[in-house]
């Protein structure tokens, strides 16, 4: 016992262990001012991210435990939306392949219909153009004008968002909320709503677009969805995934002993040489889920322009800041029963003065 210590003590060596246990004291620390006043401090975020990086993602799954235990998964009335009718078998089959690749490309498509009013939304209203590594300091709110870019990536306002009703109708989706709890394990939290656009104007990929490898870790846990609003080809800037990079000890350390950091391509083809990574194509609709722990990225549009919309379920709000876009009213009768049902899930949404 003394000598498998020892070797790992060389290995690891005493300034990451002294690193290790100054992550675990501020994440002690900041954990019941998050419980009394439900905000996360700074200094208990960072050691968060550190404990997961010394630990290769152990230390969230063990925190993820205590988490489902104090908030149970909720008794659905309904499995029923957009990604079909889920019966026990197929809602296993789903978490299953979450768990073991860290992604699903469901058969459902979004209906045509509501992509063409979510890409109606998108242009008819203001976004921001993010900075690129070029350019700290991009246009701050415009319309974006799919013929005449002016950066690589335009973020939409998630209060901007959530107002329409077709949006509110896809918080509500019961086919969703039953898959993200089954995975997380908790009643879980709905805490992103978000829709961006990738574009063609660098002829080079962008850190600050997303555009390298990262893991995500603004939550413990988390699930998100994404839909493709316009079709995505290999030149349209297709998502990138890593199979089986989210799971516990998969991810290697001389990756991780970076932090939060953007990766290249070679650096993770490196690490991961034999694993054939997915890059998601397909026509406008489809749907995917995927846990953004592993690592990911958006490819580099080469031509034309790429939409996405994104839902997040996470099994708490213990993490990141998180902006105040509660709802002004509710515009669908849908999410008003959903959140009068399962107030957890939209607690970060409820109107302030009721519907």
């Amino acid at each position: 016992m003394k000598r498998r210590l020892a070797t790992l003590l060389d290995k690891v060596g005493l300034m990451p262990l002294t690193a290790f246990a100054l992550d675990v004291a501020r994440f002690s620390a900041g954990v019941p001012v998050y419980v009394l006043k439900g905000a996360t401090p700074s200094f208990a975020y960072q050691g968060m991210v550190g404990l997961y990086c010394f630990t290769r993602g152990y230390s969230n799954d063990f925190i993820s435990r205590f988490i489902g235990a104090a908030n149970p998964r909720y008794r659905l009335a309904s499995r029923v939306g957009i990604l079909g009718r889920l019966d026990d078998a197929r809602l296993r089959d789903i978490v299953r392949d979450l768990r073991t690749n860290g992604y699903h490309v469901f058969d459902e498509k979004l209906a045509p219909e509501l992509c063409d009013r979510l890409m109606e939304i998108a242009l008819e209203t203001t976004c921001s153009v993010r900075a690129m590594d070029s350019d700290p300091a991009p246009p701050a709110r415009v319309l974006y004008d799919r013929e005449s870019p002016v950066g690589i990536r335009y973020d939409y306002h998630p209060s901007d968002l959530i107002r329409h009703v077709e949006v509110q109708d896809l918080m509500s989706d019961a086919s969703m909320l039953a898959i993200a709890q089954e995975y997380l394990g908790s009643a879980p939290v709905l805490d992103i709503v978000a829709m961006w656009w990738h574009t063609a104007f660098s002829r080079k990929p962008d850190k600050t677009a997303a555009q390298y490898y990262h893991f995500d870790m603004d939550r413990v846990k988390w699930l998100k969805f994404f839909i493709l609003l316009t079709d995505v080809s290999p030149s349209t800037g297709p998502h990138c995934f890593v199979p089986g990079s989210h799971r516990r000890g998969k991810t290697p350390r001389a990756l991780l002993k970076r932090g939060y950091a953007r990766l290249t391509d070679s650096e993770v083809r490196e690490q991961f040489p034999n694993t054939d990574i997915v890059e998601f194509t397909g026509p406008r609709g489809t749907i995917i889920a995927e846990d953004t722990r592993g690592l990911h990225k958006g490819k580099h549009v080469q031509k034309g322009d790429r939409l996405m919309f994104e839902l997040e379920f996470a099994n708490s709000t213990f993490g990141a800041d998180l902006p105040d876009d509660r709802l002004p009213h509710f515009s669908s009768e849908k999410l008003a029963a959903m959140a009068r049902r399962y107030p957890r899930v939209y607690r970060l949404f409820l109107p302030k003065t009721g519907s």
